[in-house]
């Protein structure tokens, strides 16, 4: 074989080692990312849910309040 060739074949072999290696770092790095997206979206959703029920709460304190001050229920 010429020295083309083998420079050829060894470049070939070269870019795929290193491609290899890097779907590997971006595989760990997207796993980490949606890790991360996972435990953001949970914080989240607790705190929506926190919001609900301070709302609902607040909703019937107002409702009592406006009986107290009507004297009659609300319709």
């Amino acid at each position: 074989m010429s020295g083309e060739i083998i420079a050829i074949v060894s470049v070939g072999i070269g870019l795929g080692v290193l491609s290899t290696g890097l779907f590997a770092w971006l595989r760990t790095d997207m796993v980490k990312v949606e890790e991360r997206l996972r435990t953001d979206n949970k914080h989240l959703s607790d705190r929506i849910g926190r919001l609900e029920y301070g709302q609902a709460k607040l909703e019937g304190l107002l409702e009592g309040l406006r009986e107290a001050i009507t004297g009659r229920a609300a319709g």
